[in-house]
């Protein structure tokens, strides 16, 4: 084999490992990495669990929206209750 073609094997060979190397770095270290996969995961978990908090929040509010629109006792109470209201019949609090 000449030598022309022994360096070529070399610089093949050497450029494959190089890419090999840059390959693996990026595996471990890079910006998908699983080291930032794992945190990007824990991310997710601890956002859909805001998000259920958030969602069972909006179920309460449409709740009191509906009773807001349709009893009018319960109008009354948050009346008396939060801004003190006192109808004709019934004596202030002192």
């Amino acid at each position: 084999m000449s030598s022309s073609g022994k360096t070529s094997k070399i610089i093949v060979v050497i450029t494959l490992l190089i890419a090999v190397s840059f390959i693996c770095l990026d595996i471990f270290n890079g910006k998908f990495s699983f080291s930032n996969n794992e945190k990007i995961e824990n991310l997710i978990v601890e956002k859909e669990k805001e998000l259920e908090i958030i969602f069972q929040e909006n179920q309460v509010l449409k709740e009191e929206i509906q009773l807001l629109k349709n009893n009018e006792d319960h109008i009354k109470k948050i009346a008396e209750d939060d801004l003190g209201l006192v109808e004709d019949n019934e004596k202030e609090p002192e």
